[in-house]
């Protein structure tokens, strides 16, 4: 079997770190909000109320791009979750790198 390229292991991390982040997210949410409210309805703003785009919503790299504001009114985005897609993005890496690298992907 050939080795993998670092090409494909990093892409294959920045997913799995994604994935984990997204996930995390999810649980931060159902953590604040309750297990029925977070099924119903799309991520908002907690200051003005608008729904996020798509691109607003990618876990850890949308805090930073946005700088933690409101793209439309300027409110603050607390670092809460934050944290939830950084320790979703750990637990997922931990879990998926020593399977990646002894599947040798």
């Amino acid at each position: 079997m050939s080795s993998p390229s670092v090409a494909s292991l990093a892409t294959t991390v920045v997913f799995v770190a994604l994935l984990g982040g997204a996930l995390g997210s999810y649980a931060g949410v159902v953590a604040s909000r309750g297990w029925r409210a977070s099924l119903g309805g799309r991520s908002h703003c907690d200051t003005c109320g608008r729904s996020l785009s798509w691109y607003e919503l990618v876990p850890l790299v949308s805090f930073f791009a946005l700088r933690a504001r409101c793209r439309t009114c300027g409110g603050s985005i607390g670092w809460g979750p934050l944290r939830w897609e950084a320790v979703g993005a750990a637990i997922a890496l931990l879990i998926a790198l020593p399977l990646l690298l002894a599947l040798g992907v």
